[in-house]
């Protein structure tokens, strides 16, 4: 009986001994499958399908204006119908709603110097997608932190002409579609399942480079630390593009986390033209660059996109998860960078 029962302990440690191989290589696995590196070395990160609450939960200044008129009435106050009131919110988190999300791949970092520069030698022009010199001298002296810094003074149209590049020159053995992620991917990749005032942390100090008195310029990527699903600098170091066009509250937004792309005029804020190349640049976070090389240049009108995160040159106010900030297609602002998605092969 005691043998036996010796022999079935040691026959349960060998099995024991194999489920553990096992089980190390499943984990192994899935470690292995969670990042993913392209063909100029950017690393993306698995983001898992899932469900979230994008947007803050707020009484807008417009119901606030009705609720007045409603009191008067003897009526009841309208609420923000949702758990809990952020004050600090502003009308365009608005109103909260639920999105769902398909799995996707989203960069681990923002797009730094180096490997922007690799970009730009492969297409062997220095022309951006509005007409001036990309590699000028004011982009070398905004870009001068090293390699591993976010590229910065990037506008939508040429963060778009990057995808489209890493699109058409690809290995045949990578079918990914690369693109900027949506609004909504982008605030649920921020998220990771938590509700953080910011991407990761309720301190935005924790996860990024934020506020110009504290930090004067871009820093090295990945050099705070990650939110919980392993993305750096969600949280300030620079503006990210996302792919949405810009509208002032999410009435009528997409639930399937897909971009907003459909143009609402009366939502757009149109802009002067800037006629000199050496105009100053107002301090804010919605002044225009101006143009390069001496042209007349017109931000478009029509078709504000998104910028999310905050950057280092703005305050933590900006940097919050569900802060959002628009600016023309064209706009070429220094503290302007992007992040790299990927749909998932089929």
């Amino acid at each position: 009986m005691f043998k036996s029962l010796n022999y079935s302990r040691a026959r349960l440690a060998r099995l024991a001994g194999v489920v553990v191989a096992v089980v190390s290589l499943v984990t192994a696995s899935e470690m292995q499958a969670a990042e993913y590196t392209n063909f100029v070395d950017i690393k993306f990160v698995d983001i898992p399908a899932g469900s979230f609450k994008m947007g803050s939960c707020k009484v807008t200044t417009a119901m606030q204006k009705d609720n007045t008129r409603r009191v008067f009435l003897g009526l009841a106050p309208r609420t923000a119908d949702c758990e809990i009131d952020n004050p600090n919110a502003n009308d365009n988190e608005t109103p909260r709603h639920t999105v769902n999300i398909r799995a996707f791949r989203m960069g681990q970092t923002p797009i730094t110097l180096g490997q922007f520069k690799k970009y730009v030698a492969a297409i062997g022009v220095a022309d951006g997608s509005s007409g001036w010199n990309l590699v000028n001298d004011e982009f070398k002296k905004l870009n001068a932190y090293g390699d591993n810094a976010p590229v910065v003074q990037i506008s939508w149209l040429e963060a778009k002409e990057f995808t489209n590049w890493l699109n058409d020159s690809k290995p045949a053995d990578d079918h990914h579609i690369y693109r900027l992620a949506s609004e909504s991917e982008w605030e649920y990749a921020c998220r990771a399942g938590g509700n953080h005032t910011y991407c990761g942390s309720d301190n935005g100090d924790a996860v990024g480079w934020i506020d110009r008195y504290n930090n004067p310029h871009q820093r090295d990527v990945a050099t705070k630390a990650p939110n919980a699903w392993g993305l750096y600098d969600m949280t300030g170091n620079v503006w990210e593009w996302v792919e949405d066009v810009y509208h002032e509250t999410y009435k009528g937004a997409p639930l399937d986390g897909s971009a907003w792309t459909s143009v609402n005029l009366a939502s757009q804020k149109a802009v002067p033209v800037i006629a000199s190349s050496n105009q100053a640049v107002p301090d804010g976070p919605s002044h225009v660059v101006p143009a390069r090389a001496g042209k007349v240049w017109k931000r478009d009108t029509t078709t504000d996109r998104v910028l999310r995160g905050g950057s280092w040159r703005f305050g933590p106010e900006f940097a919050r998860a569900t802060y959002r900030l628009n600016a023309g297609p064209g706009n070429w602002y220094y503290g302007n960078g992007f992040r790299i998605a990927a749909t998932l092969p089929k």
